[in-house]
């Protein structure tokens, strides 16, 4: 399963969904497509596990998705959604462009720079306003090096190999040594 979106809010009173999408597809909200949606768990227990929903109905608003699945008949039903994680099955995702690759697959691939030197590992990924931010783990005693926060921006992202789990950075002037560098 692979994380797509997150439910907002209702939208309306006949069960439409406001999501904000991580996924670059709309097309992954059309209609007839599945859904699994991971509902919050009663009582603050996180989130419940995922069940299928058909899409019904999908249309872009205000950089959101509003999507209307069967089985959400109303306002009600719908408010009950608000903060589900929304997924789709791996095996539906459309192959990515040349030269392109999505990130979920790239987790745990070993970063490098451009001169052979070992950044870390991938390790997550943030979305922060504005941009992607990637997790980097830099090498350390028992896998617990620093954190690196990068900024995933295409000028600083110069290889991905999927297949390879291999990336290769041309991180920003400083950017490593303000992780790497300790006092004293």
């Amino acid at each position: 399963m692979v994380a797509v979106a997150r439910v907002a809010k209702p939208h309306g009173i006949r069960g439409e969904l406001c999501m904000d999408i991580h996924a670059g597809s709309p097309l992954l909200f059309a209609p007839g497509r599945t859904l699994f949606v991971a509902a919050p768990a009663p009582k603050g227990g996180g989130l419940g596990r995922p069940k299928p929903f058909e899409i019904a109905a999908s249309r872009e608003h205000t950089g959101r998705m509003l999507v209307t699945l069967k089985g959400v008949p109303d306002r009600t039903a719908a408010d009950l959604l608000r903060g589900a994680e929304v997924y789709i099955a791996e095996a539906d995702m459309p192959e990515p462009d040349e030269g392109e690759e999505y990130l979920f697959r790239l987790l745990g691939s070993r970063v490098f720079l451009e001169d052979g030197a070992e950044v870390g590992v991938f390790e997550a990924i943030l979305d922060t306003p504005g941009q992607i931010t990637w997790v980097i783990r830099a090498p350390g005693p028992k896998g617990g090096g620093a954190e690196i926060l990068f900024p995933a921006v295409p000028e600083f992202i110069l290889g991905l190999d999927a297949k390879r789990k291999k990336i290769v950075i041309d991180p920003p002037p400083g950017l490593l040594e303000l992780y790497l560098d300790t006092p004293g």
